[in-house]
């Protein structure tokens, strides 16, 4: 069903996005009438999706306190987990996209399929249990991965962290639960958390550029996650910003994530260092982009000007970025953020360097501090979306 054709939706929709939100006001942001509402909240209540509670505002002396409505925490609980290349992060979220319970296992980039998986059901199974939250209470799972995914067809066509590309890693994850398994882009999964709970609330339209072992990127058009024709979202990473320049670990040369990434830094300040022995063993380079990221940080000026070239080298991407889709916010997120300024501030410079002449639009520039909760809330909105389309009526 089209979700914008069904009133549950935006009902439910609506009352995610208020918190607490009174039935007048429901029936003023969703167009529907008064009656409507009533009968739709009435069987929400009945299904346990929403709550109401009395509005207890002292400043309200007219009659009674106004009842107001919430989404019910405890309706169902969702499961994220993050693929990366140095661990798998499992996390629950409730009804709201409240994190109640988290955990991280070692993991490693290039696995078979057939052992990440069974790496999943560990960690969901084993974080399900710590929390005492019953596997029927569970709505549904999604894993977010670095690399080229169709969340439509389930497939994940490339990503790091398998050791084989074309892989139906949604068909792998739910033959071994009972409800619904997603896969998703990690950088999309941040994008709507963003969009659903964090600084981009209020925004319509915005970018995420992710910083990490790879450069990624999720984006929200006219308050709706992108996806291609083919359900792929973009690969901001892999575009080039120098022809036949550094390799990359996709195969190509020149491509963003080259001059940025994590292993783009180590590479220039590491003279041993091997793109090949990277791709067999990333976990085994995650402390040292953390140590060189702590001695820049505490004033070791060569160290300082790799990461300020590899911001600049963001900037120019940025700018075409901007060039093309004329966002008015990016974000930029991800561990690689840890340098903070240091890559932060000449990416800004950069971008209005190469700014059109003619554009009077500023587009701002926002770091946004990662942490496990930002993109489990992903997975919970990307889980939970998918809940509220089956609303029918």
């Amino acid at each position: 069903m089209d979700r914008q054709h069904s009133s549950r939706y935006r009902v439910v929709n609506t009352v995610r996005r208020h918190k607490w939100i009174s039935r007048v006001e429901i029936a003023e942001k969703t167009g529907l009438s008064r009656s409507a509402i009533t009968g739709l909240t009435h069987e929400l209540m009945r299904q346990g999706l929403i709550i109401e509670s009395e509005d207890g505002d002292p400043t309200n002396t007219r009659g009674r306190p106004r009842v107001k409505i919430s989404l019910n925490p405890t309706a169902g609980y969702v499961v994220g987990v993050k693929l990366s290349l140095h661990q798998l992060s499992c996390a629950i979220t409730n009804f709201c996209g409240d994190v109640v319970h988290s955990l991280i296992l070692p993991f490693n980039g290039s696995q078979p399929p057939d052992y990440a998986a069974d790496i999943v059901e560990t960690a969901v199974r084993r974080c399900l249990g710590d929390a005492k939250i019953p596997i029927n209470q569970v709505l549904g799972l999604c894993v977010g991965i670095p690399g080229y995914i169709s969340h439509a067809e389930g497939i994940c066509y490339w990503s790091p962290v398998f050791d084989q590309p074309n892989v139906n890693f949604q068909s792998l994850i739910s033959s071994r639960f009972d409800f619904k398994c997603f896969i998703e882009n990690d950088a999309n999964l941040i994008a709507l958390s963003l969009h659903w709970f964090g600084k981009g609330k209020e925004l319509e339209t915005f970018a995420v550029v992710t910083v990490e072992h790879g450069i990624g990127m999720g984006l929200i058009t006219n308050n709706r996650l992108y996806r291609g024709a083919n359900g792929i979202g973009p690969e901001f990473g892999h575009s080039k910003i120098v022809f036949e320049g550094r390799p990359c670990r996709c195969g190509q040369n020149g491509c963003v994530e080259a001059y940025v990434s994590d292993y783009a830094i180590l590479r220039e300040i590491d003279p041993y260092f091997s793109l090949e022995s990277y791709n067999t063993n990333p976990q085994s380079f995650h402390p040292m982009i953390e140590q060189a990221t702590k001695r820049a940080l505490d004033g070791d000026k060569e160290l300082q000007k790799v990461f300020n070239e590899a911001g600049q080298w963001l900037g120019r991407a940025m700018g075409n970025l901007i060039a093309i889709m004329n966002p008015p916010t990016i974000f930029l997120t991800g561990e690689g953020m840890r340098s903070g300024v240091m890559l932060a501030d000449p990416a800004r410079e950069a971008v209005l360097n190469y700014q059109l002449a003619g554009n009077q639009f500023d587009t701002e520039i926002i770091i946004n501090p990662t942490s496990d909760d930002i993109w489990a809330q992903g997975a919970a909105a990307l889980v939970l979306e998918h809940l509220y389309t089956t609303l029918s009526g």
